[in-house]
């Protein structure tokens, strides 16, 4: 978690190139997409609540497409 915690970071961050912003966006989306197991529940949900609109929208997928707990 304390890695997509940094990752949101330098996603929020201003100051960083944009071209690093997408970067880490395009690929959390990539990942979420193709290896959701690599992914808890937990980080799932967080994913699903970042202000960037692609996370929450491949993360929500996931999220109902997984067996309730």
């Amino acid at each position: 978690m304390s890695t997509l915690e940094a990752l949101h970071a330098i996603v929020n961050d201003r100051n960083a190139p944009q071209i690093i912003r997408d970067h880490i966006v395009d690929s959390l989306q990539f990942a979420l997409r193709n290896h959701p197991g690599y992914f808890t529940r937990k980080e799932i949900q967080w994913l699903a609540q970042w202000d960037d609109t692609r996370i929450p929208i491949a993360a929500t997928k996931i999220l109902n497409e997984m067996k309730p707990d």
